[in-house]
C-alpha cells in the first residue's frame, strides 16, 4: 500500500487506526478515516470546516450514534467499505500523480455515498453532493502534492494570524476585488510610495478571504506571495530559470483558485534574462494575455514609470490601483486600531494623548518614509523603549546580578571548605531570591507609556529635543537677547517653516563663534557650516546641494551660511527660494528643511548683493523673517 500513497495519505491511514483505538471500536471504517482527515491541517480540511464539519462536532455525532466500546482492540481490521474506498482512491490517483493523496481518499469517501461517515454527514444536514462537486470542480488535489509554489512562495491565507489589522483602506481593497472579478484584464497593480501600505492591503485581502468576507467567486481563493529573487536563486545555467518559472506557472494554471502576489513587480523586467535567455516578464505575459493566471502586483511610482510603463504589452495586462499616503486623521485611526495589538505584544498601556503625540511627531519630525509606516514604526519603538527602561525591570535585573554574584561567592567558599562563610552567603542568596520573587509576582500592573518615553525616542532617532528640555538649555546659555527671543518661538511640532536669521556684523569671526555656541550648547544636533566664499562659481551647484543630504536623517539641523555676500548670486537665489518653499530639491528627493534653524552672516561692508551699513536690499530681506545687527561687543562670552 505504501508504494502508492504519499506521505500525508499514509499519515491519515495511521491516524485512522488511532481514532479507532481511542474509541475502542472493533474495526477501522470510513468514519475513522474522515476523523483523521478532520484532525489534520490540510487545505481540504479547511473546506470541510466551511461546511460546518469539524473534528469535534463530527466525533460527538459519531459517539452519539455508534457509541464508545468497552475494551480497546489491538487488531486493526478494515471494513469492506473502507477497503473499497482505498481501492477507488488508488484508481482516481492514476489520472493525477499516480500517488494516492488525502484528496483522493476524501473524494472516494464522498462518492461512495454509503457507510457510517456519509450517514453522519447526512444527519448533520451536509449537502454531500454539493461538497463533492466543489472538490471535483476546484481540483483541490493540487494543494496536497509537493508543489513548487509551496517551496517558492508564501501562503498568505495561512499567515493571516501574523498580520496586523488594516484600517482605512476599504476603498483600495474593494477596487482590487472588483478587478479580480473581471473577465479580462483582471490583474490589479498597486502603485504607491514605499511605506504607504501596499503589501498590507493584500494581507487584509487574504484575511477577508479566510473570513469569507468576499464575493462567492473569491471564497476558495488562496493568495501566494512570490519573490523574483527566490525564483532566480540557484539557476546558474541558461534555461534553468525558464524551466523553473514555467513549472510554477503551469501549477497555477491548473488551479484557477490560486492568485499570485508579486511585490516589487517591476523586478519581472530582466529577471533571469542572462546570456540570451528571455526574462520573467516575457514568460509571464502570454499567461496574463490568455487570462490563465491572476496576479496582484505592487510597485512604486518611480519604478512603474521607469520599467513597466515602457513595456506596453505588460502594462495593459494590469489595472492600476493608486495607493496614496495616509493623511493625519487616517493615521490617527490606524494607531487607535492597532493600540490593542501593540499593548498586548509589549504588555504596556497606551493612552490617547500618547497616540496623538506619536502621530504629530511622525508627521513633523520624521521625514524619511511615508505614512502610515512612519507612525507605526515610531509607535513600536516607543513601546519597546518603555519596556526596556521600566524601573521594575531594571530592579529585577539588579537582583539577578546580585544573586549571581552571591551564588559565585558561596560556591567559592565551599570549594575552600569554608562552610561557615558559605552558609552566610547561602542565607543572603535566599533573602535576595525572596525579594526578587516578591517583586516579580507582585508586579501585576502593566507599564504605562509616558510622554517622556516618546520624547526620549524621538531625540534618539531625530535629535529633536522636547520643548521642556529645549527651554531649559536656552536659559543656560548666555546669548544676545534678540536672538534668544527668536529662538524661544521655535516649536518643532507647530512650526511650518524653518527659522531663518540673518546676522549682519563687521566681524565674521565673532558671528561664527556665536552660531557655534548655539549649535553645541543647545541642540547637540547636526551642524552644517557652509562658507559661501567657496561657491563663487555656479558650476559648483551640485556640490553645494549635496551638503544637505545629512538633513534627511537629521530633520532638526543647524545650517550656517557664512559670507553670503561672496557666494554666486544664482546659488544664493536657489538657497533663498528653498527656505521659502521649505525643501531643497537634490534631484533624487526633496529634502525637508522646515525644522532647521538657518543662520546667514553678512558683513556691513558694501557688497555685490546690496548690503551696506545703513541699507539692506529689499531683494534679499524679503526672504528673511529675522535680521539682527551685531557687533563684537553685543556677543557675550
Amino acid at each position: 500500500m505504501n508504494l502508492f500513497f504519499d506521505e500525508e495519505a499514509q499519515k491519515l491511514i495511521i491516524n485512522a487506526k488511532k481514532e479507532m483505538y481511542e474509541l475502542k471500536h472493533p474495526y477501522v471504517g470510513s468514519e475513522h478515516l474522515l476523523l483523521a482527515i478532520l484532525h489534520s491541517n490540510l487545505s481540504i480540511t479547511k473546506v470541510l470546516n466551511r461546511y460546518s464539519i469539524d473534528y469535534d462536532n463530527f466525533k460527538n455525532k459519531l459517539i452519539s450514534i455508534v457509541g464508545v466500546g468497552s475494551n480497546s482492540n489491538t487488531w486493526f481490521l478494515f471494513t469492506p467499505l473502507l477497503r473499497r474506498i482505498i481501492n477507488n482512491a488508488t484508481y482516481y490517483s492514476k489520472d493525477n500523480s499516480k500517488m494516492v493523496t488525502p484528496y483522493n481518499l476524501l473524494l472516494s469517501i464522498l462518492e461512495e455515498g454509503d457507510g457510517v461517515a456519509n450517514r453522519i454527514l447526512f444527519s448533520m444536514n451536509v449537502d454531500v453532493d454539493a461538497l463533492c462537486e466543489e472538490f471535483v470542480s476546484n481540483n483541490y488535489s493540487i494543494r496536497n502534492n509537493n508543489l513548487i509554489i509551496d517551496d517558492l512562495g508564501i501562503n498568505m491565507n495561512e499567515a493571516v494570524s501574523k498580520y496586523d489589522p488594516v484600517i482605512g483602506r476599504d476603498k483600495e481593497i474593494d477596487r482590487i476585488i472588483q478587478i479580480l472579478l473581471r473577465k479580462n484584464k483582471n490583474n490589479p497593480l498597486l502603485i504607491g510610495e514605499a511605506g504607504v501600505g501596499k503589501t498590507a492591503i493584500v494581507e487584509e485581502l487574504a484575511r477577508r478571504i479566510v473570513n469569507g468576507k468576499v464575493p462567492y467567486k473569491l471564497k476558495n481563493v488562496t493568495i501566494y506571495s512570490i519573490s523574483m529573487s527566490i525564483l532566480v536563486a540557484g539557476t546558474k545555467y541558461r534555461g534553468e530559470f525558464e524551466e523553473k518559472i514555467n513549472k510554477l506557472l503551469k501549477e497555477v494554471v491548473s488551479n484557477p483558485n490560486i492568485i499570485l502576489f508579486i511585490d516589487e513587480v517591476h523586478t519581472l523586467m530582466g529577471a533571469g534574462g542572462a546570456e540570451g535567455a528571455i526574462d520573467a516578464s516575457n514568460i509571464v505575459k502570454p499567461f496574463l494575455a490568455r487570462g490563465d493566471i491572476k496576479v496582484i502586483g505592487a510597485t512604486t511610482i518611480d519604478e512603474y514609470n521607469k520599467f513597466i510603463s515602457k513595456d506596453k504589452a505588460l502594462e495593459r495586462r494590469f489595472q492600476r490601483v493608486y495607493v496614496s499616503e495616509a493623511n493625519r486623521e487616517s493615521v490617527k485611526n490606524i494607531l487607535i486600531g492597532l493600540k490593542s495589538v501593540y499593548e498586548k505584544y509589549h504588555d504596556v498601556i497606551l493612552k490617547k494623548d500618547i497616540l496623538n503625540k506619536i502621530v504629530d511627531l511622525s508627521f513633523n519630525c520624521v521625514f524619511n518614509g511615508k505614512q502610515p509606516d512612519k507612525a507605526i514604526d515610531l509607535l513600536d519603538e516607543v513601546c519597546s523603549y518603555a519596556t526596556l527602561n521600566n524601573s521594575i525591570n531594571k530592579e529585577l535585573l539588579d537582583y539577578e546580578i546580585s544573586i549571581k554574584e552571591v551564588e559565585n561567592n558561596k560556591n567559592s567558599e565551599i570549594r575552600n571548605h569554608n562552610f561557615k562563610k558559605a552558609l552566610s552567603y547561602k542565607n543572603k542568596e535566599l533573602e535576595l531570591r525572596s525579594k526578587y520573587n516578591e517583586k516579580l509576582f507582585n508586579n501585576n500592573s502593566r507599564i504605562v507609556v509616558t510622554k517622556d518615553d516618546v520624547d526620549k525616542v524621538i531625540y534618539n532617532r531625530a535629535s529633536v529635543l522636547s520643548k521642556q528640555e529645549y527651554n531649559k538649555r536656552l536659559k543656560n546659555i548666555d546669548i544676545d537677547e534678540s536672538i534668544e527671543e527668536i529662538l524661544k518661538k521655535y516649536d518643532y511640532i507647530k512650526n511650518k517653516k524653518c527659522i531663518n536669521i540673518l546676522l549682519v556684523n563687521k566681524n565674521v569671526l565673532s558671528t561664527t563663534l556665536l552660531v557655534d555656541k548655539i549649535a553645541k550648547n543647545i541642540f547637540e544636533c547636526n551642524y552644517i557650516v557652509i562658507d559661501m566664499n567657496e561657491y563663487r562659481e555656479y558650476a559648483l551647484i551640485n556640490k553645494f546641494i549635496s551638503l544637505f543630504d545629512s538633513i534627511i536623517e537629521n530633520p532638526l539641523s543647524i545650517v550656517y551660511f557664512k559670507n553670503i555676500e561672496k557666494g554666486n548670486r544664482r546659488i544664493l537665489k536657489i538657497m533663498l527660494d528653498s527656505i521659502n518653499k521649505g525643501y531643497i530639491d537634490n534631484n533624487k528627493q526633496k529634502i525637508n528643511i522646515t525644522k532647521c534653524i538657518i543662520f546667514m552672516s553678512v558683513s556691513y561692508i558694501k557688497s555685490s548683493i546690496g548690503f551696506d551699513e545703513k541699507n539692506i536690499s529689499n531683494e534679499i530681506t524679503k526672504y528673511f523673517d529675522n535680521i539682527i545687527y551685531l557687533n563684537k561687543e553685543n556677543i557675550k562670552s
